[in-house]
C-alpha cells in the first residue's frame, strides 16, 4: 500500500539527556509549583501563605474536621433558634389575646423575636462562608483524585506549562502531545531561566518520555532537552563576549518550571 501523505516518526534516542530529578524537586522549583497553584486557586479565595512567616498550617485532615464539627455546631444553633423563635411567636400569639392587659409583654417579645431573627440571620451567613471556604479543599480533593487515576495528567500539564512558557501556542502544545514532531525552519524560543530568546533554525520538536523514568515527560530539541539546549546557547553567548558561561550559570537560579 501507498504510504504517501502518511507522518514518520522519529525513533526515540536511548542515549539522549535526561532530565535529573534533583532539577524538578528543587526548592526553588517546589516554590514555584505553590505559587502557581495559589494564583488558579485565588478566585475560590485561597490565598498563598507569606514567606518566613512563623504561622504554622495545619493539614487537610485537621481543617475538614474542624470544618465538620463547626458546620454541626452552627447548625445545632440554628435548631435551637428556630425552636425559640417558634415557642416566643406561640407566646406572642398568646399576649396578643390578652391585648391591652399584655401590651408592654408583647413589645418586649416582639423585640426578643427581632433579636433572634438577627442572631440567625447572622449565623446563616456563617455557615454560607464556612461552605465556601471548604469549595477549593473540596476541588482539590476532586484533582488529586484525577491525577491518582490518570498519572500522566500531571505530568502533561507541567510539560505543556513548558511549553507555552517557550513560546508555543495552544494548537502547538496539542500535536506536541499527541506525539507529534513538530518541524522549525528558524524562530525564537524563550529561556525563563535567563529571561532571553534563542534563535533556532532547521530544528525538530519533539516530547518525549525520560528513558529511566516512563511517568517523566521532557521537551526536546533534535533530541536533546530544550532545557539543556538553553543552557548551552547562553554559555556559547557569554563566551562569544568574553564570559565565563560556566561561572554565570552557576550564580543562576534554579529553573522553575
Amino acid at each position: 500500500k501507498s504510504t504517501e501523505g502518511k507522518k514518520k516518526y522519529k525513533k526515540k534516542n536511548s542515549d539522549a539527556a535526561r532530565l535529573c530529578a534533583d532539577d524538578v524537586m528543587a526548592r526553588d522549583k517546589l516554590k514555584g509549583y505553590q505559587g502557581s497553584y495559589a494564583q488558579r486557586m485565588q478566585i475560590y479565595g485561597l490565598q498563598r501563605g507569606i514567606e518566613g512567616s512563623k504561622a504554622k498550617h495545619i493539614n487537610t485532615g485537621q481543617y475538614y474536621r474542624e470544618l465538620y464539627v463547626q458546620n454541626e455546631n452552627l447548625k445545632e444553633e440554628i435548631e435551637d433558634l428556630q425552636e425559640q423563635k417558634a415557642a416566643t411567636r406561640e407566646e406572642v400569639r398568646h399576649v396578643y389575646d390578652l391585648k391591652d392587659e399584655a401590651r408592654d409583654k408583647f413589645l418586649a417579645m416582639d423585640e426578643y423575636v427581632r433579636r433572634k431573627d438577627n442572631e440567625l440571620t447572622s449565623i446563616e451567613t456563617k455557615l454560607q462562608k464556612a461552605k465556601q471556604e471548604y469549595e477549593p479543599y473540596r476541588a482539590q480533593e476532586e484533582l488529586n483524585l484525577i491525577y491518582e487515576l490518570f498519572p500522566m495528567m500531571k505530568e502533561q500539564l507541567r510539560i505543556a506549562n513548558l511549553c507555552q512558557k517557550i513560546g508555543f501556542t495552544i494548537e502547538a502544545v496539542k500535536q506536541l502531545l499527541k506525539g507529534i514532531t513538530l518541524s522549525i525552519a528558524s524562530g525564537k524560543l524563550y529561556s525563563f531561566e535567563h529571561k532571553q530568546y534563542f534563535e533556532v533554525k532547521d530544528s525538530k520538536m519533539k516530547i518525549e518520555k525520560e528513558p529511566d523514568n516512563p511517568d517523566k515527560l521532557r521537551l526536546n530539541l533534535n533530541g536533546v532537552n530544550i532545557l539543556e539546549w538553553f543552557r548551552e546557547k547562553y554559555q556559547e553567548a557569554q563566551k562569544k563576549f568574553g564570559i565565563n558561561g560556566k561561572q554565570e550559570m552557576n550564580k543562576s537560579k534554579e529553573i522553575k518550571i
